[in-house]
């Protein structure tokens, strides 16, 4: 038995030994990868827009450098991709330098000013190696999809959403936080990329009680009750949580 504790104590001690600058970097190589399947982006919100750009990041496996790094990508020609080569264009698809993140920009032309009668368009996207990554890493997320769309698209933060507005999503339950709060995303879990700022536990409640006070409005001004319009739940009454 003493034997085991000082096994367990020996462990422990090279644990707890190690500072931060013990940590080294994945040294398999430079690799980059996806950090998502799928990514969607909706004009919606801002109809009369012509284009709008996409950004997509990626996660680096591997070490920073001092400079800026490009990665290379490839549109799939296969039954996923849907838009058409001058329906977009990819602006740029680089590592910053001393970041371990890569972003892949491309611009996209609202379906709206397409002589098209698709309302979504879509690109199958993967990564190539070349002389400064490979695809791979701790992720195998090689290839994504991009979609772009004239039609609501569920936002990114759905997973916090759900625990304050209504457990179930349609687009009409995305419109009705849109008009209620006028919020497009959540950041409850995660802190907004764009500002840094995470939403508390109590403004969540203050948002969900003006979602909840919108349907309840909704609801006593029309002949019917506010119900979700597409999904799996179609028909069904919205109801809010709070």
């Amino acid at each position: 038995m003493k034997g085991l504790y000082k096994h367990i104590l020996f462990v422990f001690l090279i644990i707890g030994g190690c500072s931060k600058s013990d940590i080294m970097y994945y040294e398999g190589g430079n690799a980059i990868h996806f950090m998502k399947s799928q990514q969607g982006l909706s004009f919606m919100t801002n109809m009369a827009a012509e284009k709008d750009t996409i950004q997509i990041k990626l996660l680096l496996a591997g070490n920073p450098e001092n400079k800026d790094r490009e990665f290379e990508v490839e549109i799939l020609n296969d039954s996923i991709t849907t838009a058409k080569p001058e329906y977009y264009k990819i602006l740029s698809a680089i590592v910053p330098a001393n970041d371990t993140c890569g972003y892949l920009l491309i611009e996209v032309i609202n379906p709206t000013f397409l002589n098209i009668e698709e309302k979504t368009l879509v690109l199958h996207i993967a990564l190539k190696g070349n002389e400064y990554f490979k695809p791979g890493g701790w992720l195998k997320y090689v290839t994504t999809t991009v979609s772009w769309t004239t039609e609501l698209v569920q936002p990114e933060t759905w997973r916090a959403m759900r625990f304050f507005f209504t457990s179930k999503y349609s687009s009409n339950v995305y419109r009705a936080i849109i008009a209620s709060t006028g919020l497009l995303e959540f950041w409850y879990y995660d802190p907004d990329p764009n500002t840094g700022y995470q939403l508390t536990q109590e403004e969540g409640w203050v948002y969900g009680k003006m979602f909840g006070d919108w349907i309840r409005e909704y609801n006593e001004t029309h002949d019917d009750v506010y119900r979700h319009d597409d999904g799996e739940y179609a028909g069904e009454e919205i109801v809010p949580i709070y």
